[in-house]
């Protein structure tokens, strides 16, 4: 049932159409990362798992009852992680969010998400191995940040240089380099 459903008299839906088209895409991102996060949390439990059959942490096999239904749980609850990542990933396309912001969000979300369900799952029993893992998911946002700054800064220079023999030719729309000219 869709908006139009909703409210068939009404010619826009109720929130702008913005609004409607950042949510599908949202919820499509979501879906794929659904799946992709299922099929991923299960691969890594195999090749890391105790290899006692079902790829689940024994102690999570204790506390649901089986391994059945421990498999099905930890595939669902992968599949979450996944949503939130991919989905998430759209936090990247709100143009008005510097990147700081965006990455911040992103992983703010990713970690509140694998935190609880590699918890819930007992991937990670001790507090330990759950500060060790936010250090990594850190590094690794680092790394990208400084990559992405790197590349950013190549390309402002870059149309700086582009911009100056613009103008220099008479071809330029004004005087002013992107940036204000900083990366000069």
């Amino acid at each position: 049932m869709g908006i139009k459903a909703l409210y068939p008299c009404d010619t826009q839906a109720p929130f702008g159409k913005g609004v409607t088209v950042m949510l599908g895409r949202v919820l499509k991102r979501a879906g794929l990362g659904f799946l992709l996060g299922m099929a991923m949390g299960n691969l890594i439990a195999y090749f890391t798992g105790s290899g006692s059959g079902m790829p689940v942490a024994p102690e999570f096999v204790d506390a649901v009852g089986s391994e059945a239904a421990a498999f099905l749980i930890q595939t669902v609850l992968s599949g979450l992680i996944g949503a939130a990542g991919v989905g998430g990933m759209l936090f990247y396309e709100i143009e008005s969010w510097s990147m700081l912001r965006t990455m911040l969000t992103h992983f703010a979300l990713i970690s509140a998400v694998f935190l609880t369900v590699s918890r819930i799952l007992c991937w990670m029993t001790e507090v330990s191995e759950m500060l060790i893992m936010e250090g990594i998911m850190l590094a690794a946002y680092l790394a990208v940040w400084v990559i992405i700054c790197a590349v950013y800064r190549a390309q402002v220079k870059d149309l700086n240089a582009l911009q100056d023999k613009l103008n220099k030719s008479g071809k330029g729309v004004n005087n002013k380099s992107v940036n204000g000219g900083a990366e000069k």
